[in-house]
């Protein structure tokens, strides 16, 4: 009996060993993050946020900073694929922090890599380039071919797809040589099949999407999954509508399975008008409606997630002026310490230019404090966008006049990006002058640009633009 309990106890502990051993499993970086995007492939990214949290507390047993900072990078991946970017750009920071202490171009050009889609997402497209130009940078420090390779065609395909949003062709074209030259993958020449179905060369398209498809390795779903929207657009345009209609079903398929919102989102609408072509009101509507509501879910992340970046940027810019006051302060020191073995007469010229500049300073300071009296906190916000040609200048502007801007592009939709951000500076009143001065251009070159502006909106030249813009 005793010999009997023994060995039931014995088993137990053996089974416990076990259990304890599994579930404190360490990986390796590479194994971890090719367990993480099998299960985000197989939509269970909840399954891949717990594997990488557990990873983080053994890898910090560990003091395996590489392995710590590699587990965040994919968390923020994956919340990103979930549109939970404050999430994302939370764990996104702590990687950061981390990254301080060590050097790896790999996990520096992810982790920026994955700071450039929550950009992209937010909007912030000129912030997400900026961060996949940095991406670049580590990516080509790569030494493992294959990974560089990978992480740079990755990275050339976003900025492809955030100049096309600008509409920055010559741009597009650049980085599409760029891209080129590493390898050619589906995406190749989907995007060269969707600018000729945009152009009505059917042929042409068909021919690029059949070696889109042909093209043999191990791509990403992604991938296949744009071929196949690519396809359903392709017989959209020869009105086919039911075998364009399959092959946006089996790409959306695809999309809800790896869970990329903005994809879903897409392929929703898009199925919605095949739908209305082939007369069929119900499936119209059903689709419209799963469309507008996760169009809903994913602008409510945004806007949740947008003060982070932002939040970030002016730090960069406080950081940045702060620097800028130091220098400023050192050579003032330098300038004081080396005028005492000047001759006398050089003192007195120094020390005369010398009240005279901060004579300048104490007015303009003063200038400077009446005109922050009169102004509100969302001005002050958006003067300072302004005079730092800040990329995010135009979506604050959005928010804070958002009628005004409505008005402006519903009734000249021909009007360009510029001229939007000009008439932006008009409606907050700044004067020439000061627009000169933030642009960096002649009173001249202003003046003109308001010529160019007021035929654009056929206005006759005894209206006032500004006052017309304040009253829009």
């Amino acid at each position: 009996m005793f010999l009997k309990f023994n060995l039931k106890k014995t088993l137990y502990v053996f089974i416990l060993l076990i259990i304890g051993n599994y579930n404190a499993q360490i990986y390796s970086i590479k194994d971890l993050d090719s367990l993480s995007e099998k299960y985000r492939t197989e939509g269970n990214i909840k399954k891949s946020i717990e594997l990488n949290i557990n990873a983080i507390k053994n890898y910090e047993k560990q003091k395996n900073k590489d392995g710590v900072i590699a587990a965040y990078i994919n968390i923020g991946g994956l919340f990103w694929n979930l549109h939970r970017y404050k999430e994302s750009l939370k764990y996104l920071e702590n990687a950061e922090t981390e990254l301080r202490k060590i050097k790896n171009p790999t996990l520096c050009a992810r982790m920026y890599g994955e700071y450039a889609r929550n950009y992209a997402s937010l909007g912030l497209l000129d912030q997400s380039n900026t961060s996949l130009d940095t991406s670049i940078y580590f990516a080509k420090q790569i030494s493992d071919r294959k990974e560089k390779e990978k992480l740079l065609y990755f990275y050339y395909t976003w900025k492809i797809a955030n100049f096309e949003e600008l509409r920055a062709t010559d741009s597009i074209n650049l980085t599409l040589k760029k891209r080129s030259k590493i390898a050619v993958q589906p995406l190749t020449y989907v995007y060269m099949a969707e600018n000729f179905i945009k152009n009505k060369k059917i042929d042409s398209a068909e021919y690029y999407l059949n070696k889109a498809s042909q093209i043999n390795g191990d791509f990403s779903f992604y991938q296949k999954s744009m071929t196949l929207l690519a396809f359903g657009k392709l017989h959209t345009e020869r009105k086919d509508y039911e075998k364009a209609l399959d092959y946006y079903l089996k790409s959306l398929a695809i999309s809800e399975r790896i869970s990329r919102k903005s994809d879903i989102k897409n392929a929703y609408k898009i199925i919605s008008e095949t739908y209305k072509s082939l007369d069929n009101e119900e499936k119209k509507n059903e689709y419209l409606q799963k469309y507008s509501d996760i169009k809903d879910s994913i602008s409510e992340a945004e806007r949740e997630a947008l003060r982070i970046p932002v939040d970030k940027i002016i730090h960069a810019e406080s950081e940045k002026e702060k620097d800028e006051r130091l220098k400023y302060f050192i050579l003032i020191a330098g300038v004081i310490a080396a005028s005492v073995i000047i001759v006398v007469i050089l003192t007195k010229r120094y020390l005369k230019k010398q009240k005279q500049a901060e004579e300048i300073i104490i007015e303009t300071m003063h200038e400077t404090d009446e005109l922050k009296s009169k102004l509100n906190e969302a001005f002050e916000e958006l003067s300072k966008l302004a005079m730092t040609n800040d990329p995010f200048f135009l979506t604050r502007f959005k928010e804070v006049y958002p009628e005004f801007y409505e008005k402006l592009t519903t009734r000249y939709p021909n009007l360009s990006a510029n001229d939007i951000r000009f008439s932006a500076f008009l409606r907050l009143n700044l004067s020439t002058k000061t627009i000169a001065q933030y642009k960096n251009i002649s009173i001249r070159t202003i003046e003109s640009r308001k010529y160019r502006l007021r035929k654009k909106l056929d206005l006759s030249s005894d209206v006032d633009l500004n006052k017309w813009m304040m009253e829009l």
